[in-house]
């Protein structure tokens, strides 16, 4: 796999979690920065998933359908970005937030891209089908 430089995400802090439209989530570090999600992500605290893009809206018996905007926000808001990993073959996207939050963007299509970060340089990262990656510079 191609190597890219997640390294400006650390000590940052998710401003702002969105969902655009049916499928596509944003993980906004600033305006024009931060994780474009196309694909099924997940929110686990101390090892267990607290929520999911999947969860979003679901009741469950619960007197309230969940709000997976609200809790991954309320839970990743005071939180910077401690270690950032992708893995070689499948593309996750692995964001660990200091202690016990780990945020796992989870690729599953062979031919549909997944998710793509916009970088402060203005550089572009995006997660292809198959679990490669590809790069370049916005404007370039």
């Amino acid at each position: 796999m191609k190597y890219f430089d997640f390294s400006w995400m650390i000590g940052r802090t998710i401003r702002e979690v969105r969902l655009n439209g049916p499928t596509q989530w944003l993980f906004s570090f600033e305006p024009g920065i931060g994780i474009g999600v196309e694909c099924p992500w997940r929110l686990l605290q101390d090892g267990h998933v607290t929520i999911s893009s999947e969860d979003h809206l679901q009741q469950y018996g619960l007197p309230a359908p969940l709000d997976a905007v609200a809790t991954a926000s309320g839970l990743l808001g005071p939180c910077p970005v401690s270690h950032v990993e992708v893995r070689d073959g499948t593309a996750d996207l692995i964001l660990e937030f200091g202690g016990s939050l780990r945020l796992e963007v989870l690729p599953i299509s062979s031919g549909y891209e997944s998710w793509s970060v916009s970088t402060p340089s203005g550089f572009q990262v995006i997660a292809q089908g198959g679990g490669q990656l590809s790069g370049w510079q916005a404007g370039a």
